[in-house]
C-alpha cells in the first residue's frame, strides 16, 4: 500500500484523532522493536488503517494508555501496548516495502532506484525475518507480485490489472478474521489503491513507457480524464461503504468510517486535481 488510504483530520473529533494516531505510533514502536530504526521506514498510513480495521472488528482489543514518543520524548501519544494484530501488521509491513523496493529497482525512475538501492540491504535482512514469522502472508505477497507482473506482460485491463493487488489484501486479511465482510472490505480496499496509483501515475508511466491500464483512456480523451478518473475512484468507494456497513464493528466505527468516507475522497481529489489542467506538471 501507498500512502493513499489516510483519514481526514478535519472530520474528526479530537478524541477520534487522538485514537487514530494511537493506532499509527503503536505501529511504529512495534516496527522499532520487532525490526531495529530502520523498520520504522517501513511505517505507512495504509498498514496503521489495516491495523485500526483489525482491531476494530476484534472481539478484544488493548485499551489505549497515555505514552510518549521515542524520539522526542516531550510529544505525548496514546499507545495500544503489544498484541498480535500490530505485530502481524509490522510484519506485513515489512514484506509489503520489500516488494515494492524491488519494483522500484526495476521500474521507476533515477530518485526511486537510488533510494531503494540504498534501503536494499536492510530491507533483505528484515524480509528474511518477517518471512521467516508469517510464511502464508508472504507467499500471498509473492504470488501477487508474479500475477502483477503476468498482467502487465499481457497488457491487461483494469479490472485484470488490479486484481492481484486486491486479492492479495483480501487473503492477508482473511489469515487474521473469517469475515467474509471484512475479506469484501480488504478486496475493494486493494483494488482502490491499485487503481488510485495508476491515475496517480499515468502521465509519468507514459513517459517512461511503463505498463498503466489507464495510458489508452488518457491518451485518447486528456481532457476528460480527470472526470473519468474521479467517477472510476468514487464507485470504488460507494463499494466500499457498502461493504463497511456490513463488518461487525466493535470499537473505532467513527474513525474507520472517517478515512473510507471522507480520507479516501480527498486523496482521490488531490490525486485527480493535477489533471484538471492538462498543461500541469507530471
Amino acid at each position: 500500500m501507498l500512502g493513499y488510504v489516510r483519514a481526514y483530520k478535519p472530520e474528526l473529533k479530537f478524541k477520534e484523532y487522538d485514537v487514530y494516531k494511537g493506532v499509527y505510533c503503536t505501529l511504529c514502536k512495534t516496527l522499532l522493536r520487532r525490526y531495529s530504526p530502520l523498520g520504522q521506514l517501513f511505517l505507512s498510513y495504509d498498514a496503521a488503517f489495516l491495523a485500526l480495521v483489525l482491531l476494530a472488528i476484534s472481539p478484544t482489543c488493548p485499551e489505549q494508555t497515555p505514552s510518549r514518543c521515542c524520539y522526542n520524548p516531550a510529544k505525548r501519544c496514546l499507545s495500544c501496548g503489544r498484541g498480535d494484530i500490530q505485530d502481524y501488521c509490522a510484519d506485513v509491513s515489512v514484506l509489503l516495502f520489500y516488494y515494492k523496493i524491488l519494483d522500484d529497482l526495476h521500474d521507476k525512475g533515477l530518485k526511486h532506484r537510488t533510494f531503494a538501492l540504498l534501503l536494499w540491504p536492510a530491507a533483505v535482512l528484515m524480509h528474511r525475518k518477517a518471512a521467516r514469522l508469517r510464511p502464508q502472508a508472504e507467499e500471498i505477497i509473492r504470488d501477487s507480485m508474479r500475477r502483477q507482473t503476468q498482467a502487465e506482460q499481457e497488457n491487461a485491463g483494469l479490472d485484470a490489472a488490479a486484481d492481484p493487488s486486491a486479492s492479495a489484501l483480501s487473503k492477508l486479511g482473511a489469515l487474521r478474521s473469517d469475515d467474509e465482510a471484512f475479506h469484501r472490505f480488504c478486496f475493494l480496499l486493494g483494488r482502490f489503491v491499485y487503481v488510485i496509483d495508476a491515475v496517480d501515475d499515468v502521465r509519468s508511466d507514459i513517459r517512461k513507457k511503463n505498463f498503466n491500464p489507464l495510458k489508452a483512456r488518457y491518451l485518447e480523451a486528456p481532457d476528460t480524464f480527470a472526470d473519468y478518473a474521479m467517477q472510476l475512484l468514487n464507485l470504488n468507494i460507494a463499494e466500499l461503504l457498502k461493504a463497511y456497513d456490513r463488518l461487525q464493528v466493535s470499537r473505532y466505527g467513527p474513525v474507520v468510517y472517517n478515512v473510507v468516507f471522507d480520507g479516501l475522497y480527498n486523496s482521490a481529489l488531490f490525486v485527480v486535481k493535477k489533471y484538471k489542467n492538462k498543461e500541469a506538471d507530471a
